[in-house]
């Protein structure tokens, strides 16, 4: 079919970011971040629940089973947000307008990370995460993830966006992690392997001068960067 024929999507447009929030519920606030996130639950954590019963495994300790995550307010949250990905036709055009509306010390966003609790739940789930990313190409999305599965289905028949930036996770401290064409990794490794391990070392956990947030560190976002490690917490 001729180009002139096809159509181009054509996304609502909301009023003002206060009428958008209802149907993604609302974006989160990661502590160590400077940018929003959008986080869901990890209980609800597909390849993170069966790795939670694994002694050994990246998600024995699970940081967002408990503390903060547990607060009755959050898990609402959490639970919201999941329904409104699986279930709201307007979550898509939502989180595209909000994004791209959005400011933070008056500039546009730049970065954004998905689920820094929570983790993707299928094909669509992604496919959905990857239209928002193709729509807002002035931001770099940065999505870790332990569902290799799910990325090597959805890499069969679609191609990410230049923006988005998979970074699968190893599943094991100090272990290696799935290789799929057009993704990057990181990997939790022991304190004990600063410095010796394969990758560039997270500046929280590696440069006593860098403050314990991200601050100007973009290594998670950039493709370049192929292996990141985290220090085991």
């Amino acid at each position: 079919m001729s180009d002139i024929f096809k159509m181009k999507k054509i996304y609502h447009q909301f009023e003002s970011i206060k009428d958008a929030l209802p149907y993604i519920h609302s974006l989160s606030t990661p502590s160590k971040m400077e940018v929003p996130s959008y986080s869901t639950s990890a209980f609800n954590c597909k390849m993170g629940g069966k790795l939670h019963e694994i002694k050994g495994s990246v998600c024995e300790h699970c940081y967002a089973r408990k503390g903060h995550y547990n607060i009755p307010v959050v898990k609402t949250a959490h639970e919201i947000r999941l329904k409104r990905i699986l279930h709201e036709p307007l979550w898509v055009d939502a989180m595209i307008y909000i994004l791209l509306k959005k400011r933070i010390n008056k500039k546009p966003l730049d970065k954004f990370r998905w689920h820094d609790s929570g983790d993707i739940q299928s094909i669509g789930h992604l496919k959905k995460i990857a239209e928002v990313a193709s729509m807002t190409p002035n931001i770099k999305h940065w999505l870790p993830t332990k569902e290799v599965n799910t990325v090597k289905a959805f890499m069969k028949e679609n191609t990410l966006p230049n923006n988005l930036i998979i970074r699968l996770s190893a599943f094991y401290v100090n272990g290696e992690p799935a290789i799929i064409p057009d993704t990057v990794s990181s990997v939790v490794i022991t304190k004990d392997r600063l410095g010796i391990a394969t990758g560039f070392d997270c500046p929280i956990y590696n440069d006593s001068n860098h403050g314990k947030s991200c601050g100007n560190c973009e290594a998670c976002y950039d493709k370049d960067m192929e292996r990141v490690n985290y220090v085991q917490h």
